[in-house]
């Protein structure tokens, strides 16, 4: 199994953001037990005894103009569903496109938008001109855009498992199979890696070994990040603009999603939030990130700094 659980979780395989019972659904589950995440031998706690999970996720997915002057989200508010776009002061917020669209990424140039919606690859301008759709391929999820804006990388699906790492070229309009394993790609800013996340089965039976994969786009070749233990879904995962850090949402069965950050330099992974994060993306030059905060009453986007400080709230659903 290779990251299936937390595709099923978002609904993407269809294109919808959440679940089929509600789209904006609360989550209540029972709390048995603190949530554990094992870093070499260090355990990490990820929160604390709750005896009522209640999530909410509205406004998610967002994502981070290169040129740093407006945020990309999709809305899962019945009614309201759709592409918005809001300025970084939050404001002037705007619909770019009715109906489902999920997994936003923004053009080097940032006057393009690729996303998926009903599972095949699209972009669209940042003014809501030229809506293109660029395969047909069932099951296409989760793009992001290269460096050098030649290529966009892309989860392909089929309705039972993750099926691997594609790569759509834009001039040649033809996409072909780059990996058969791996999820949540992102371009690493040099060009030359896709970083990845690749879950396998633990062999001790108790969750799933999470490793963060550099593979070089030239020759598959693969370096590790960081390796660990969980039994908590690890996702939605993407390398810094300066290449320095990872960050990412942890869900435990149990407990409120929380967004963490992996140090390169330092090997240390950090929780960034305690009240509830998940769906983080990296603004221009790493210095903040922008995730939904899925506290009950809330599920509106997030802004902070790349240390977890200075947050403030960008939207108010």
């Amino acid at each position: 199994m290779r990251g299936s659980r937390r595709a099923a979780k978002q609904g993407e395989k269809e294109g919808i953001v959440m679940g089929s019972t509600s789209i904006a659904m609360r989550i209540a589950v029972s709390c048995l037990s603190l949530f554990a995440l094992w870093f070499s031998g260090c355990t990490l706690s990820t929160g604390t005894d709750q005896a009522v999970v209640d999530e909410l996720y509205l406004h998610v997915r967002a994502s981070w103009s290169p040129d740093g002057r407006t945020i990309a989200f999709t809305s899962a508010i019945q009614g309201a569903m759709g592409i918005y776009l809001i300025d970084t002061s939050g404001t002037n917020t705007r619909r770019l496109l009715e109906g489902e669209g999920v997994g936003i990424a923004w053009s080097p140039d940032s006057r393009w938008l690729c996303f998926s919606r009903v599972s095949s690859l699209y972009r669209i301008k940042g003014d809501g001109d030229s809506l293109i759709r660029l395969n047909t391929y069932v099951g296409s999820i989760r793009p992001s855009w290269s460096p050098d804006g030649k290529r966009i990388a892309f989860v392909q699906t089929d309705p039972m498992d993750i099926r691997g790492i594609w790569l759509y070229d834009l001039h040649a309009e033809t996409a072909s199979q780059f990996i058969t394993y791996g999820n949540y790609p992102s371009w690493h800013p040099s060009g030359d890696e896709i970083v990845i996340v690749d879950a396998q089965v633990n062999p001790s039976g108790s969750g799933l070994i999470y490793r963060f994969l550099g593979v070089d786009v030239a020759n598959l070749s693969t370096r590790t990040f960081s390796a660990f233990s969980s039994s908590a879904d690890c996702g939605f995962a993407s390398i810094s603009p300066l290449g320095n850090a990872i960050v990412y949402g942890l869900k435990p069965a149990d407990n409120l999603a929380q967004v963490w950050k992996f140090d390169v330099a330092t090997n240390r992974h950090v929780q960034l939030t305690d009240d509830g994060g998940d769906y983080p993306a990296w603004g221009p030059g790493g210095a903040k990130i922008v995730y939904t905060r899925t506290a009950a009453r809330d599920g509106g986007l997030w802004i902070m700094n790349s240390d977890g400080s200075g947050k403030r709230r960008l939207t108010k659903p």
